[in-house]
């Protein structure tokens, strides 16, 4: 039996790649004569980069840049294998500017920046790259990417003609914005942002109101990044005339999306159509048997744009079944049809019995691999079992 395996990062837990890795062990001790295929996957967010890496064959590079309060870090950028005709980088927005890189007690939503981002998206232009794909998800900022757009030499000005600070709390007071240190050759380089969220810039289902709470900010903080925002949308309009506020994707990543659509040569695709597509995930279906996937929540986000049902779309399309195993898994009829409708035709949660989420969380691999085991054992009997018996 052929097994592709093509899970995402079970967050805060074990990476896209490390989970295929257990996978694949569970499968070897359920079934040794199996076959299995890792392409461990991402929808833009954390694991882009390595996703796309290691599905192409390219390479990896560590960039000097800093996070979003402006600490000194290593991020990495990469680029594409497989003979692509353009020299492409992948970059993740949360590599440098995530919200995993700012401990709680450290993370600061008005001065929060994409700074370091723009810097890693430098090294890799200046290192040769001709086109960008730009991952946006898991970011620790609100600033409309202009910490991003800073650091290509974009400034945001006040009504007085003054550099506003980083971040997006100083968006209230933004002015105009000025592009003469900025090249044009920088302004056309083609940007591909992969994002799994629809939001507009502002306003109720905007970055600030529905993403700015969970990088801690506070009611009257997520009001006045809002207001920053707005400002930047009518800022961007009166430069160049793009209306990007109310765009689908523009309040990704704290609204890196819609500076991004506003300031640069960027286009918007859904993050895991992007990955599959880049990662030859149609040839990798049509190869499998069978198609095992997974995330750290199978919840009710899972049917709409991410990995699991991504990868159970494409495997659909080809006639393949995909089985889907998460840290956990709701029971919620109403998820689990859409669920079924997408292709999946079974879930699994790997977590053994009753304990505190640190323990489960630290044996993440150790029960993908049980799982696995288990998962393989049953197909190798089902497989064994299914034809039909002679007379």
């Amino acid at each position: 039996m052929r097994i592709l395996l093509a899970p995402d990062s079970f967050k805060e837990a074990a990476s896209a790649e490390a989970i295929a890795q257990a996978m694949a062990r569970g499968i070897m001790r359920g079934d040794p004569q199996a076959e299995c295929r890792l392409l461990p996957l991402s929808d833009g967010g954390e694991g882009l980069t390595h996703a796309l890496v290691h599905a192409t064959g390219g390479t990896l590079h560590d960039v000097e840049t800093v996070d979003a309060v402006g600490r000194p870090i290593i991020a990495q950028f990469g680029f594409l294998g497989n003979k692509h005709t353009s020299r492409t980088a992948v970059v993740e927005l949360a590599s440098a500017s995530g919200l995993e890189q700012v401990s709680p007690a450290d993370r600061d939503p008005m001065a929060a920046s994409t700074f370091g981002t723009g810097l890693l998206i430098r090294a890799a232009i200046d290192a040769g790259a001709d086109r960008i794909v730009l991952g946006l998800g898991g970011s620790a900022t609100t600033d409309g990417g202009t910490g991003l757009a800073h650091a290509f030499g974009f400034r945001f000005l006040d009504a007085h003609d003054s550099d506003i600070p980083l971040g997006g709390g100083a968006l209230v007071d933004l002015a105009r914005i000025d592009d003469s240190r900025v090249s044009d050759s920088i302004k056309n380089v083609p940007i591909v942002l992969a994002c799994d969220v629809t939001n507009p810039l502002t306003g109720p289902e905007g970055a600030a109101h529905v993403f700015a709470p969970q990088k801690g900010a506070t009611a009257t903080q997520v009001e006045l990044l809002d207001q920053g925002l707005a400002n930047l949308a009518r800022a961007i309009m009166q430069y160049n005339g793009r209306d990007i506020e109310y765009t689908p994707g523009a309040g990704a990543a704290g609204g890196t999306g819609g500076g991004m659509l506003g300031l640069f040569n960027a286009t918007v695709k859904p993050g895991i159509e992007l990955v599959l597509n880049l990662a030859h995930g149609r040839e990798a279906c049509a190869w499998a048997d069978v198609v095992i996937t997974g995330e750290g929540s199978i919840d009710s986000q899972t049917p709409y744009g991410k990995v699991p049902s991504g990868i159970a779309k494409l495997a659909q399309s080809q006639g393949k079944p995909t089985i889907a195993i998460g840290g956990t898994v709701t029971s919620d009829p109403h998820t689990v049809e859409a669920l079924n409708k997408a292709g999946i035709i079974a879930t699994f949660g790997i977590a053994p019995g009753p304990a505190d989420l640190t323990t489960l969380i630290a044996n993440t691999e150790r029960n993908v691999e049980i799982t696995c085991a288990t998962i393989a054992s049953t197909l190798r009997i089902t497989a064994a079992t299914s034809p039909c018996e002679s007379a």
